[in-house]
């Protein structure tokens, strides 16, 4: 295994993601790359198949930085599609089947995408102005088989885009962020370093192919020789059947929220050697719950526009009541906490969170301006070096790793997802029967909450959580649906004419 490791260490040097995974199908052609269902797909097969999909792309002018989407329920049949457009030179958008038909309309009009790899059964759910190829046609399915498996690629380099991923928008609307190869091929070499992932590892893919974390989950395995273990989505949602499935499939590896934590009992997984949590704060509890002397518990930070995480914090058995910091940064990571000027804070004041070097995403698409305010000149690395400001609160301890204290504006982290507030306003402000409406987050006993606070027109009702949820499952995702409705006279406001969302909290928490 040490020979493999030192050819794949030796390969790896300036490569894209697709390169790291097709150099194992040809050093372990037979390995498992991808289970789904009790059936494997090896890595002799997920290259031939991928290799075979690309080359049909570049039929269809598919190459560097052109954005192709990936509309495709867990299986088998969604890696291959990823790392066929990876092959193929292009970048690819994740589209969720559960998503409404009008936002994956909109997804692909903003991205300017015309082509969707896609099923049969899912081309249907496809605008118009959308190409969809569908793999499992007979008649694709025959053309493909004559197409060769190593497709003629331009070149790829680091700097050209791997992916784009839509995160909520404060404006009403969701904005695409832009992520070359290099950082993520970053991160997926730092599990190799730090964890030992490799051969022999098989991956919990749980998060969904929409959230940057897959990003970790997909490329961490196949790009280290693991293998990746699929799941319908109904598995996943459930606690028995997901503690089923990873005992079947002895799960090694998995990057999972705190919020799922809870339900599981960490002694029915005994060969669960790592475990990675992030998305939301990790408290003490759940944190020493999950520790033993035979698995490794990382506290990560991250974001999207940081290509998944750029901290972590390895946390130790017992110790204090304190909840995790999120740790250090990542290698070739440089993090600086700044005032409300952007300048250094003091040692140890509290201020926003920036982040600079490797792993750094292009900006968001279409953007300039938002792009040019969250991606700012970095003092502290290279002529034209960025750093992005993740207007989250922090704090650098003594000890050099960070404690994360907040956000500093009204965005949210709601079952591990990044929710901005004013894109379900703005969905919810659109009922006929809505006057003014402002959206937070409440404490439940399983975790935290959306709730929607609504003012009526004067002699009308404010629509409850049955009408609120009619009107917004054909425009936003269910993450993003209020689990609450509280109706109100008048909306609470600050001096400054701001909606007090102190006094919004102190209403929830009155209430239930």
């Amino acid at each position: 295994m040490e020979a493999v490791s030192e050819m794949v260490t030796a390969q790896a040097t300036g490569e894209c993601l697709h390169d790291l995974i097709t150099s194992w199908s040809g050093l372990m052609p037979q390995a498992p790359a991808v289970c789904f269902g009790g059936a494997e797909l090896t890595y002799a097969e997920l290259g031939q198949a991928s290799g075979r999909l690309a080359s049909y792309l570049r039929k269809l002018d598919v190459g560097p930085d052109r954005i192709v989407g990936v509309l495709v329920e867990p299986g088998p049949g969604l890696p291959t599609a990823i790392v066929a457009i990876l092959r193929a030179g292009g970048a690819y958008l994740p589209l969720d089947p559960a998503y409404p038909a009008d936002r994956i309309g909109y997804l692909l009009r903003d991205a300017g995408c015309e082509l969707v790899l896609t099923t049969g059964a899912l081309a249907a759910r496809l605008p118009d102005t959308a190409m969809p190829v569908c793999p499992d046609d007979p008649l694709l399915a025959a053309m493909l088989a004559r197409l060769p498996a190593v497709p003629d690629t331009p070149v790829t380099r680091p700097g050209n885009l791997a992916y784009v991923i839509y995160t909520s928008g404060s404006t009403g609307a969701p904005k695409g962020t832009l992520v070359p190869h290099e950082g993520a091929v970053s991160l997926v070499r730092h599990g190799r370093d730090a964890y030992g992932v490799g051969p022999g590892d098989r991956v919990l893919q749980f998060a969904s192919v929409c959230f940057d974390v897959s990003v970790s989950d997909i490329f961490g395995a196949l790009g280290n020789g693991a293998t990746l273990v699929c799941a319908r989505r109904a598995t996943l949602a459930d606690p028995r059947a997901l503690t089923a499935l990873m005992q079947a499939e002895g799960v090694t590896v998995a990057d999972l929220p705190p919020t799922m934590l809870p339900m599981l009992d960490p002694l029915d997984l005994p060969r669960l050697r790592l475990l990675h949590v992030g998305g939301e704060q990790l408290t003490h509890a759940q944190a020493v719950r999950w520790c033993d002397a035979d698995r490794a518990v990382y506290h990560r930070y991250g974001a999207t526009e940081t290509t998944v995480c750029c901290t972590e914090h390895r946390v130790a058995a017992g110790g204090g009541t304190a909840a995790p910091p999120i740790g250090h940064a990542l290698p070739d990571v440089r993090l600086a906490i700044v005032d409300d000027a952007g300048r250094p804070a003091d040692e140890g004041a509290p201020g926003e969170l920036t982040v600079g070097g490797a792993g750094l995403s292009r900006g968001y698409l279409g953007r300039p301006g938002l792009t040019a305010a969250r991606f700012v000149p970095d003092p502290d690395g290279p002529p034209g070096a960025r750093r992005y400001r993740t207007g989250d609160l922090a704090r650098r301890r003594p000890d050099g790793e960070f404690d994360f204290l907040g956000r500093n504006d009204a965005q949210l982290k709601v079952s591990g997802h990044r929710i901005e507030p004013g894109e379900i306003e703005a969905a919810l402000a659109t009922h006929p029967a809505v006057r003014l409406v402002a959206v937070d987050r409440c404490r439940t006993a399983d975790g935290h909450a959306l709730i929607a606070f609504i003012v009526g027109h004067p002699g009308a009702a404010a629509p409850g959580i049955a009408e609120v949820y009619r009107h917004l499952r054909g425009t936003l995702p269910g993450y993003m649906i209020p689990d609450l409705v509280q109706a109100l006279d008048e909306l609470p406001l600050t001096a400054t004419g701001k909606v007090d969302r102190r006094a919004l909290r102190a209403v929830a928490a009155a209430a239930r």
